[in-house]
């Protein structure tokens, strides 16, 4: 379609997911971590209701359906605003991370985080007493599914969910989410986010066995302080290479 409105510029075909610094393993090794194990943890809650689930007595199981894993739809010459240290955010992404295919994260389930505005509003105060009334009796999945018919889509509906206030604002961040871990292959990764490129893939060949590093270094690596322009070039020398 020549005015196909999924082809404007100011809106990407991809997704990044940004890794950072965990307990004690660094946002580089962290990325190493996700692309040997092929798979994206789910390890928090990053809705409204977030407060409220650490306070429930809950099942693991339950619990564990509202955990997502968070991706960006900014540019991809763009990534770098994201990691500056002067981002106003409290959980610091750093330069490293995958991206993937926008259309095929759609088909695994991820829908884009809904940032709903509070202000001059009681949207907050509704929302959080629908959460309340789904869950006043309910502290398990075997319980919420007998008693709701969409018990899974309910689940992955307040897990979408944030509220724009004065001091929270991430709208601006096009953030995706994905219920549950995200397993992928290596084809399925257009490319690999990292802050110096050429050091990583020297680090990737001292990490991976054999047979990985093989269809890792398949894998574009681009900076994300790079133009659009070397972004292209990268992804282009690597199609080439495949066809050769």
């Amino acid at each position: 379609m020549k005015d196909d409105p999924r082809k404007r510029s100011d809106f990407s075909r991809f997704l990044v997911h940004l890794t950072r610094k965990t307990n004690k393993i660094d946002a580089e090794n962290n990325l190493i971590n996700i692309l040997k194990d092929k798979k994206i943890e789910a390890r928090n809650f990053h809705c409204l209701f977030g407060p409220k689930l650490k306070n429930m007595k809950l099942t693991p199981l339950l619990l564990r359906k509202f955990k997502t894993v968070c991706f960006t739809e900014t540019p991809l010459d763009q990534i770098h605003k994201m990691t500056s240290e002067t981002y106003p955010r409290k959980i610091k992404l750093k330069p490293y991370g995958l991206v993937f295919w926008r259309d095929e994260l759609v088909d695994e389930g991820a829908n884009p985080a809904l940032y709903i505005n509070s202000k001059g509003t009681t949207l907050r105060d509704y929302l959080l007493s629908e959460f309340d009334s789904h869950f006043k009796s309910v502290n398990a999945f075997k319980k919420l599914k007998a008693r709701e018919d969409f018990y899974r889509e309910i689940v992955h509906y307040y897990s979408i969910i944030n509220v724009i206030s004065e001091k929270y604002d991430f709208s601006w961040e096009r953030e995706w989410r994905h219920s549950g871990h995200f397993k992928f292959e290596y084809v399925d990764v257009v490319a690999i986010v990292a802050e110096n490129p050429e050091k990583f893939e020297k680090k990737c060949e001292k990490e991976f066995n054999p047979n990985q590093l093989k269809k890792v270094r398949r894998i574009p690596v681009i900076s994300p302080y790079w133009s659009y322009e070397e972004v292209i070039e990268e992804l282009s020398i690597k199609v080439w290479q495949k066809r050769s």
